[in-house]
């Protein structure tokens, strides 16, 4: 019998659309609906095919979260092909040790919630699960990166610091007081 452990538990689960990361070069720009997982250390997403045989297809520690914030497929300069919904996006760092103590996100994964609510709630969810961890960053991109330069302020560098200030999130590994 397998027992889980109580750190593994699921906090919010759901459908979701997802935005292809183009990690790669010459990787095409695609949406696919995946089941996503948060639990206290991942926020893991998997094929939606049968459920109790699913494939994870990628996962994003918690610890590597910089920012969490709505986002803007649509619009001018924004990506045709993006699905209706309500987007938002996780900046983060693959690996801890990559970058340690910078606030830039190495990768942004966008997704696109079916209702203001749920993505609200994801939003909440997650930066709760992140809020211990540091550190945050203090600026993002509302837009997409198009190849050559953002859609929201036009900015022709990637790594460019963000157009828009983000929410600011409670810091409690910095508050030796909690």
């Amino acid at each position: 019998m397998m027992t889980e452990r109580r750190s593994d538990f699921v906090l919010k689960s759901g459908y979701m659309v997802k935005r292809s990361q183009n990690k790669k070069r010459f990787t095409p720009v695609n949406y696919k609906t995946r089941w996503f997982e948060l639990t206290r250390f991942y926020l893991s997403y998997y094929d939606i095919g049968n459920l109790e045989k699913r494939r994870e297809r990628g996962r994003i520690s918690v610890k590597g979260v910089r920012l969490v914030e709505p986002a803007l497929l649509h619009g001018e300069g924004g990506d045709a092909a993006a699905p209706d919904g309500y987007p938002f996006q996780v900046g983060y760092c693959e690996s801890d040790g990559i970058y340690p103590g910078t606030t830039l996100p190495q990768y942004t994964l966008y997704l696109v919630a079916d209702s203001e609510k749920e993505r609200t709630e994801w939003i909440s969810s997650i930066r709760k699960v992140c809020e211990e961890y540091s550190p945050k960053s203090f600026s993002y991109h509302l837009g997409l990166w198009l190849g050559r330069k953002w859609s929201c302020c036009r900015s022709l560098n990637r790594r460019a610091l963000g157009c828009q200030l983000a929410t600011i999130w409670p810091e409690y590994n910095n508050n030796p007081s909690k």
